[in-house]
């Protein structure tokens, strides 16, 4: 018996059987197509997330039934980028793209949400990307929208044919929006799904989804988590000083605490774990710093992809710690905490003659580490503990970034078997909302295995190459500050 678990990415998005004692059955992948350009636009093609996740869901169940003849599908779970947001008709069909996580167009809106909020609220974020969308439609467009959705609600939509908005907990109600700020701000309550916490049965699987994916209409469609709490739950870091690294095309190190962080340089909400409090900080465009280095190097070839960013770190491997002095800012597109500042750039910093491709790949290699530190480091200086990373994503599966994030981080990191968290976390939510365990920490803890621990080695060329890091920060923040922040 197993659970079927959705997530939607920046880049791609995944579906996985996942045995209910947490082994991983079954993975299938599928291309999730974006634009960039402009004025801060990322967009999405919704449409794409559904036929997505019915081709991956199928290949994934049959890759399952081959090992596996009888096997049981007990429920289904989706978690996604959760800022990412679209407009949908009565049909469920989008009207126009969804705007990314990355959409940063929603400046003005935000300043006005921000404002009554009483607290920062990023242009990426929910409430200004809707209020952004309801502005520019016209009469006719706006007479058409029913609902307002992020890409896992839209699945899940997709799925079982209910309306929700995923609230982990009511502490985020700032951060998507709430009744208040909607009446203020003259948008229509009705157009925005109730809330639903994580591990509620949705409802049961629709006749139409059930023939593109092969299995019985009713079974249980389980509310997931925003991806990074998905994550979180997904790799058990539901114990205070145990952070989970999220890696791919963001980065950021989400540090289980006691309580919030005093100051708005880190975001710290509530933890999936009720009392607790997730802490975070990172870079922004971290996989995505690789991946456009490893075009820009053409390595991998054409069309390189993971290919080209496998290629880049086996180059890293062959510079020294500290890439000789060559130190990258990873910042492509702006930076949320702990910088806070949308016109921060990428910039390499100390060229020579005697620097080549591997150490340019080390530098930005080691650069996602630097900007980890940056948040751990606030973490430990207001007396937060820190004393474990458990890493999510791609980079889970590379034992060099593992060991490279221990070594500059200064703690033990642990890599899980299963490197895509999200999907366990899914199935963890599906756990609890079946019974199968009593309490979120719970099934995390049962279904989270590990693949290896990697312990942290000293070195002073980190310790210098971090300063120049922070050095550079500081040399290039008036540059970044006279520019606009179209790139």
């Amino acid at each position: 018996m197993a659970y079927l678990c959705f997530d939607i990415g920046s880049s791609s998005l995944k579906a996985a059987l996942v045995s209910e004692e947490g082994r991983l059955l079954s993975l299938a992948r599928r291309p999730v197509p974006h634009a960039h350009g402009e004025g801060g636009a990322h967009e999405s093609d919704a449409c794409g997330w559904i036929e997505a996740a019915f081709s991956a869901g199928a290949e994934a169940l049959r890759e399952a039934r081959a090992g596996d003849g009888g096997l049981e599908v007990r429920a289904l779970s989706v978690s996604g980028n959760g800022p990412t947001l679209l407009a949908a008709d009565s049909s469920g069909k989008p009207l126009g793209p969804a705007l990314s996580w990355l959409d940063r167009r929603a400046l003005r809106e935000a300043e006005e949400v921000s404002a009554l909020a009483g607290a920062t609220i990023d242009p990426t974020f929910y409430l200004p990307k809707a209020l952004r969308l309801w502005r520019l439609a016209d009469a006719g467009l706006r007479s058409r929208i029913r609902w307002f959705f992020s890409c896992p609600e839209y699945l899940l939509y997709a799925l079982c044919g209910e309306a929700l908005t995923y609230l982990p907990h009511p502490g985020y109600e700032p951060y998507i929006w709430n009744r208040r700020m909607l009446t203020a701000l003259g948008l229509p309550l009705e157009r925005f799904p109730p809330f639903a916490s994580p591990a509620t049965k949705a409802g049961g699987l629709l006749k139409s989804a059930a023939a593109s994916l092969s299995l019985s209409p009713g079974i249980p469609v389980v509310t997931g988590f925003p991806d990074f709490l998905a994550a979180i739950v997904g790799s058990a870091s539901v114990d205070i000083g145990v952070a989970c690294d999220r890696s791919g095309t963001s980065e950021a190190i989400n540090l289980c605490a006691a309580r919030p962080f005093p100051t708005r340089a880190l975001l710290s909400l509530p933890h999936p774990v009720d009392g607790l409090w997730n802490v975070s900080g990172g870079v922004s465009t971290a996989g995505a710093a690789l991946e456009w280095l490893a075009a820009i190097l053409k390595a991998g070839g054409p069309g390189n992809g993971g290919a080209g960013v496998a290629e880049l770190l086996a180059e890293a491997r062959l510079s020294p710690p500290g890439a000789r002095g060559l130190v990258f800012l990873p910042y492509l597109a702006g930076e949320r905490a702990p910088l806070w500042d949308p016109r921060r750039r990428a910039a390499f910093v100390g060229f020579s003659a005697l620097h080549g491709r591997s150490d340019m790949a080390r530098s930005a290699a080691e650069a996602l580490a630097y900007g980890l530190k940056l948040a751990t480091g606030l973490a430990l200086a207001e007396g937060l503990p820190f004393d474990l990373v458990r890493v999510s994503g791609q980079a889970a599966g590379d034992d060099f970034l593992c060991a490279l994030k221990s070594d500059i981080l200064g703690v033990p990191v642990e890599a899980p078997q299963v490197g895509d968290c999200e999907l366990v976390g899914d199935a963890a939510a599906c756990a609890l909302a079946l019974g199968d365990s009593s309490s979120l920490p719970e099934s995390a803890r049962t279904l989270v295995r590990l693949r290896r621990r990697f312990e942290p080695k000293p070195c002073e060329a980190y310790s210098e190459a971090f300063a120049h890091y922070e050095a550079a920060l500081a040399a290039l923040a008036p540059v970044d500050g006279c520019r606009n922040e179209d790139p």
